[in-house]
């Protein structure tokens, strides 16, 4: 049975320690990609990626690589841990990076491939709440999971874009996740909060119904949440990372088909992440909650052209500045984002997949 390997403590205090390289993990023949994850919970929402290392798929297997997915805090953590080399992708909130990259251009991030197409954060409020619209926040306590989550960014931005400062006009208070936040909200501690889809399906799933504001119009404009990579190891790696994001997209593919299978095979490989308990039909009611909470995201939305696995284009990047306010600072996108290897990620027969699908359903 297969299991993660845990991160050791926590990056050994902000990654003052060297890791192992890509390449080569003792045991193993084939080249390692560890994944950074800022959700810090490796859930049934990591199914689209997760599936192809099931033994009875092998989708990284049979494209050249193996999949450690390594847990973290939010994108801030991620971040460091892409630009420090301790993990070689994950997936990075653009609004996260665009502050940092108008900074230093010359970081070592570009991101190859766009692994959920629409918007995944949004802000939620008890459903009797007399709050209505984001205009309604000013002055009011907004609870997160931390501020480097990406919740948080999405909120900052949205509220930037009404015209609300978000450093003096709400307060920011750290609710965590789960049945924490959920009580958070009911017991009067926040009047709103901040996460994104997972996140919220898992609250609502402890028993905290909620209800959702209306996203700007600004972020309504966006994709939603791609991996990066380091530059210098893109071109380097290129094949390493085109049977990488293949993978995925199989496996993105795989997990559609069939939410319930795909979900059931997540615990195979991730038994911790089974509710405890829990009878197993009450523990896939709530594993399909925070899946369905996403899963059409994966694929393209009616009004995107690219219908591509990953695919991002010149347009979204402009619109993701111009969400943040940069567009001051940042005047060139293309040096973010690459495309170049998308048409070979794509290269895969879907029908191959969903027969796969059949056969292991019975």
């Amino acid at each position: 049975m297969l299991t993660r390997r845990n991160f050791n403590a926590s990056l050994a205090g902000a990654f003052g320690v060297t890791m192992l390289s890509m390449h080569h993990v003792k045991g193993q023949t084939l080249p390692v990609v560890r994944l950074g994850n800022a959700a810090g919970l490796i859930d049934p929402q990591l199914t689209f990626l997760s599936m192809g290392q099931h033994p009875k798929i092998n989708y990284y297997k049979e494209e050249g690589c193996t999949l450690d997915i390594v847990n973290m805090s939010g994108s801030g953590q991620t971040m460091q841990a892409i630009i420090a080399g301790h993990v070689e992708t994950s997936s990075l909130a653009p609004i996260a990076f665009l502050s940092v990259y108008a900074n230093n251009p010359t970081v070592d991030v570009i991101y190859p491939y766009a692994w959920m197409r629409s918007p995944h954060w949004s802000v939620a409020v008890k459903p009797d709440s007399p709050i209505k619209t984001l205009a309604d926040l000013k002055g009011k306590n907004i609870g997160i999971r931390n501020k480097g989550d990406t919740g948080y960014f999405g909120a900052v931005a949205m509220l930037k874009e009404i015209g609300i400062n978000p450093d003096k006009d709400v307060e920011w208070t750290s609710i965590d996740q789960g049945g924490p936040a959920g009580e958070a909200i009911y017991k009067g501690r926040v009047d709103a909060m901040a996460f994104w889809d997972g996140a919220f399906a898992r609250i609502e799933n402890g028993g905290f119904p909620l209800r959702h504001l209306p996203n700007s119009p600004g972020m309504q404009q966006l994709f939603g949440q791609a991996y990066c990579v380091r530059k210098s190891d893109f071109q380097k790696n290129r094949a390493l990372w085109v049977g990488f994001f293949r993978a995925m997209a199989k496996s993105t593919v795989f997990a559609y088909a069939d939410t319930d299978l795909s979900i059931k095979m997540h615990w195979d490989l991730y038994p911790e992440s089974k509710p405890k308990g829990k009878t197993d039909e009450e523990a896939m009611v709530e594993a399909r909650a925070v899946v369905n909470s996403r899963r059409d995201k994966w694929f393209p939305a009616p009004y995107q052209t690219d219908k591509r696995f990953g695919a991002m284009n010149e347009e979204e990047w402009k619109a993701q500045v111009k969400f943040v306010g940069l567009e001051d600072k940042i005047k060139d996108v293309k040096p973010i984002f690459t495309t170049e290897i998308l048409d070979d990620v794509n290269k895969f027969d879907r029908e191959k997949v969903l027969a796969l699908v059949k056969q292991l359903k019975g």
